[in-house]
């Protein structure tokens, strides 16, 4: 009966692990572009990849829902036309919301908003 409890508890320890590794990331556009969106365990290694989306619909978001997430982890973008204007935010055991901004003549940026603001 001790095997049959110590099991139970490892099961519900996991389950709590699980619930709370569990991120969201969302994306909204800014600029005139087709973007690569995509999110990195932040050592390279692809974990969610939204491949090729607009990023100038400013009433749509890309949003990233997963239950096996790392504490660590980067979202990637990148104009389609210019892949080594790649740039990422590193996020720490949280929720990001990230807002694009900018153009492609001038300059683009993204930033990470509070999660309110989402």
């Amino acid at each position: 009966m001790k095997y049959f409890t110590g099991t139970r508890i490892i099961i519900i320890v996991a389950l709590i692990a699980h619930v709370i590794q569990a991120y969201t990331v969302k994306v909204f556009p800014g600029f005139t572009s087709i973007c690569r969106i995509y999110v990195t365990d932040c050592h390279g290694k692809v974990i969610r990849d939204a491949v090729k989306k607009d990023c100038k619909d400013l009433f749509r978001s890309t949003i990233f829902k997963w239950d096996e997430a790392p504490d660590l982890y980067c979202p990637h973008i990148y104009p389609i036309t210019r892949p080594k204007d790649n740039k990422y935010i590193p996020i720490y055991k949280q929720d990001a919301c990230i807002v694009l901004s900018g153009d492609l003549i001038s300059g683009w940026s993204m930033k990470q908003h509070p999660l309110e603001d989402c």
